[in-house]
């Protein structure tokens, strides 16, 4: 397939471009760490409920399901013209359940359904908000700067990852509603920093999809809901065509459960064992650290060696790791094991995602890039569900070494579509 430049079906990243970048890694670092704040408290608040490791998967999976239903319809709006008004909004709402559970812990026994009904709102709103961003880095950095900004987004995720479940962990011991409190400003800075870019975050007006109107208005709603269909499948149709993006839906989406699977089955692990919050938290801050390194080492890397090479040697690597989670019982032990697999994730990402932005037009990112999404954010909504289940009847080693065994299976993949040649798509 013939690569189409992202920036070459709609505007040029403007004056304004560096600007507007500073501020979406601001709002999207400052996201991402009130939600691994909140992430490492919520089972933890379940669980000193009384609430039993299998009914914590289930609230953290079918909370995570919820977003998926919504965020598909949010990237048609972005890519409508919307994605400012969506981002801001989809923050707003989050924010307010956040602060909601805040309110219920600092009071009596939060209730088990308002818990669920306000994360479901706020993994809803926010797969919306991460639907329509989608495409705002394709309209504010040029084609060739994609590889350093998707490296740097990674950086501040990994940041994240360090800070976050380190704070969750400290702040839960000290009362347990401040993890959501925190998460809950977060969304608001979130908010504030999209509101304050200056640039047009949509395509240009003579590369957006148009509504439809081929019936000249006589079908009315039936004619505009088959158009709204119609765009919302352009996304996964273009993916489907294109051999590189296939590769990537599998890859992204094996490992996000797998690697979502593993996080949860540690948690259970370590909180079955004993161990407090925050060595719970400092085990997955130590991940995060190493990712964080990663991440800022990943550009380099993927100048080094080519992705057909690159890829699969760190799908191999991924395994050991794995493996060694099988006969840990130490809690410095699992925070080495999970620094080594945050170390080689970044790579792989930087390299899928710059790709996939360079070979997908700007009018349908936030379309191809939720259908990625949203496979990929299915099985990290199964993986604790399926975490809590083994753990509650065949005890966590049984996770690790099931994880451990798929990811082995995914490296053999990798390793065939590199011989193929797929792996050689999207390279600028």
């Amino acid at each position: 397939m013939t690569a189409v430049p992202a920036g070459g079906t709609s505007q040029r990243p403007g004056a304004a471009a560096p600007h507007d970048f500073r501020l979406f890694w601001w709002a999207g670092t400052t996201d991402a760490l009130g939600t691994q704040v909140s992430g490492l408290a919520l089972p933890l608040l379940l669980l000193a409920t009384g609430t039993s490791p299998a009914v914590v998967g289930v609230v953290a999976g079918a909370s995570a399901a919820c977003g998926l239903l919504l965020a598909p319809f949010a990237a048609v709006l972005a890519d409508r013209g919307a994605r400012r008004t969506v981002m801001l909004g989809s923050a707003l709402v989050s924010a307010g359940a956040m602060a909601s559970i805040a309110v219920a812990a600092a009071g009596s026994e939060p209730a088990l359904w308002h818990l669920f009904a306000a994360v479901a709102v706020e993994r809803t709103s926010t797969s919306c908000h991460e639907a329509a961003a989608r495409g705002t880095l394709a309209v504010v950095v040029p084609p060739d700067g994609y590889p350093r900004a998707v490296s740097r987004l990674q950086a501040g995720e990994q940041a994240a990852l360090v800070a976050g479940p380190l704070l969750g962990g400290v702040l839960f011991q000290l009362a347990r509603w401040l993890p959501f409190l925190a998460d809950a400003a977060s969304y608001l800075v979130a908010a504030g920093c999209v509101r304050a870019m200056r640039g047009n975050l949509d395509p240009a007006a003579d590369a957006a999809v148009p509504p439809d109107r081929t019936d000249g208005g006589r079908a009315g709603a039936r004619g505009a809901w088959a158009g709204f269909g119609a765009e919302l499948a352009a996304g996964l149709a273009f993916v489907r065509r294109t051999p590189f993006l296939r590769f990537v839906l599998l890859w992204t989406t094996a490992v996000s459960g797998l690697l979502g699977a593993l996080c949860y089955g540690t948690i259970f692990a370590l909180h079955g064992s004993g161990t407090a919050a925050a060595p719970v938290g400092a085990v997955l801050a130590a991940g995060g650290a190493a990712g964080l390194v990663g991440a800022l080492l990943a550009p380099r890397a993927s100048r080094l060696l080519p992705a057909s090479r690159l890829l699969p040697t760190v799908s191999w690597l991924l395994v050991p790791p794995a493996l060694g989670l099988v006969v840990s019982d130490r809690v410095w032990v699992y925070g080495l094991l999970f620094a080594a697999l945050s170390l080689l994730l970044p790579v792989t990402v930087v390299v899928l995602q710059s790709r996939a932005i360079r070979v997908t037009p700007v009018p349908l990112q936030s379309r191809t890039g939720t259908a990625l999404a949203t496979t990929a954010g299915a099985a990290a909504a199964l993986a604790p569900v399926a975490a809590g289940t083994l753990a509650a009847f065949a005890g966590a080693t049984a996770t690790a070494l099931g994880c451990a065994v798929l990811l082995a299976a995914l490296a053999v993949h990798t390793t065939a579509r590199a011989a193929r040649g797929t792996l050689a798509e999207g390279t600028p």
